[in-house]
């Protein structure tokens, strides 16, 4: 500890062996504290990390929005909207500055110190004693490359975790789209439910009053329009709803003309194989990317504190002395904290905590990303099932059974109502063929925010579209429902 006491004055003594010469050092001293301030604060790189996993982020300029919001919004343009309108968002962007001030203040060093005193004296024809001096640190400008490297390292991970959120915000819209049109469809279905309905307890009302239905008959079918007519007000609050939460992912007033088309496209004829999405979201995943970053910057900042801790505070700097008999005193001032008592052993402590913590962090990252891509690839895969048990199974056989019905009405084997009891059942068929097509459009969307990045069979995504006027009065024993094979 002599020897290095003897080193740092040696040096000192080198380089401020005058006032005059303090000035050239301080200048060297402030040079190489300059840092440059991050472009942008970063934002263009969080967007071409985002462009990378298949989302770009736009600029409003042109009067982009107005123009995304005029025209009937598609899946694809909700998720521009979202990504240059959404607040959330904007504010993940603007929370790069406080990494980008980090990085400035870590670019340089602490400001000089000047110190000054003024001592009148009561001696005859003496002069006053006046002292002044300039010191700087010269701890900050040893650790200055290492204090730069951390700060990069945690504004990287910084912005791969904005760039996660960027990411999220695409899969929200895009899962508030698909709900939202889906719910349109379902209410436009279970209006027209409730208009069957309606007219099934008029043919009731004539019947009964012909005499020849019964009261009981008459009060079921009343009983059943008025289910319908609820089940249609319920669809239209959730439709409403669904509406709302797009609004709020979009950043735009639900009360705003915009509007989604209610039709929903038909399911990808291939889906990703799972090895290959795995494999994928540990490439893509920022979040991922984030933890790992995280965790080398805290590795890296542990072996910083291991040895600044033994370097303690030094201040170097010259001062100048007027003494009272008119004498000038200059020379160099060294201001060290010795550590003797305290070697700073609790900051290696909490740097190697937060090392570890770092590190299982990571560990849980990469089992998250494992299981939710496990996860949202089963529910897709549960959706296709379902769809295809619609397809297949139940939508035809609601058909025929209400074709066989219409040949036992016209035979009077069966009473008309009986028939359009089996036509709610068709209709209930259809809705749920149309949740379940909404159901797998979301869970694509779930999918895509699991593996980090667009899924390579996006591409393959038709333009075939579901049409609800296709179920209202469907062909007796039609097999083909919306493209159901």
């Amino acid at each position: 500890m002599k020897d290095l006491l003897s080193l740092v004055a040696a040096v000192a003594i080198c380089h401020i062996r005058r006032l005059h010469h303090l000035s050239a050092l301080i200048a060297v001293v402030l040079l190489g504290g300059c840092s440059s301030f991050p472009a942008d604060l970063g934002q263009g790189e969080v967007n071409e990390l985002v462009a990378a996993r298949g989302q770009t982020v736009e600029e409003n300029t042109g009067n982009l929005l107005e123009t995304l919001t005029s025209a009937p919004l598609s899946a694809e343009s909700a998720v521009r909207i979202a990504l240059i309108n959404n607040p959330e968002l904007q504010a993940s962007y603007a929370s790069l500055g406080f990494g980008a001030a980090d990085v400035y203040e870590a670019g340089r060093i602490r400001n000089p110190t000047l110190s000054g005193a003024f001592l009148d004296t009561d001696a005859a024809g003496a002069q006053d004693q006046v002292t002044y001096g300039l010191a700087v640190s010269f701890t900050d400008l040893i650790t200055l490359p290492a204090r730069k490297r951390l700060s990069l390292g945690v504004f990287a991970a910084m912005k791969q975790q904005v760039g996660s959120d960027v990411l999220g915000v695409a899969a929200a819209a895009e899962k508030a789209y698909y709900e939202y049109v889906g719910a349109q469809q379902v209410a436009a279905l279970r209006d027209q439910i409730a208009n069957a309905g309606k007219l099934s307890a008029r043919l009731a009302q004539r019947f009964f009053d012909a005499g020849n239905l019964a009261p009981r008959e008459l009060a079921m079918e009343r009983a059943a329009a008025s289910e319908a007519k609820l089940n249609a007000l319920e669809a239209a609050n959730a439709a409403f709803a669904a509406r709302t939460e797009l609004a709020d992912v979009l950043g735009l007033s639900v009360g705003a003309p915009w509007i989604a088309p209610a039709a929903l496209r038909l399911p990808v004829t291939d889906e990703d194989d799972l090895d290959t999405l795995l494999a994928l979201a540990m490439e893509s995943r920022l979040d991922l990317a984030a933890a790992r970053t995280n965790a080398d910057v805290l590795a890296d900042r542990l072996g910083v504190v291991n040895w600044t801790r033994w370097l303690g505070e030094l201040d170097v700097g010259a001062e100048r002395e007027r003494d009272t008999d008119g004498s000038r005193l200059t020379g160099p001032t060294v201001d060290w904290e010795v550590p003797i008592f305290d070697q700073h052993r609790d900051a290696v402590l909490r740097a190697d905590a937060e090392l570890q913590i770092a590190i299982s962090e990571v560990r849980r990252a990469t089992i998250d990303v494992d299981n939710s891509v496990r996860l949202a690839s089963a529910a897709l895969e549960n959706m296709r099932a379902r769809i295809k048990e619609y397809q297949t199974t139940l939508i035809p056989q609601r058909v025929e059974a209400v074709a066989r019905a219409q040949e036992e009405v016209n035979f009077m084997l069966i009473g008309i109502f009986e028939l359009i009891t089996l036509k709610q059942d068709e209709y209930d068929a259809y809705q749920g063929y149309l949740e379940a097509i909404g159901d797998y459009w979301v869970a694509r969307a779930d999918l895509a925010l699991a593996v980090g990045a667009s899924l390579p069979s996006t591409a393959s995504i038709g333009s075939e579209l579901i049409d609800v006027d296709q179920f209202v009065q469907p062909q007796s024993g039609e097999h083909n429902h919306g493209g159901a094979q």
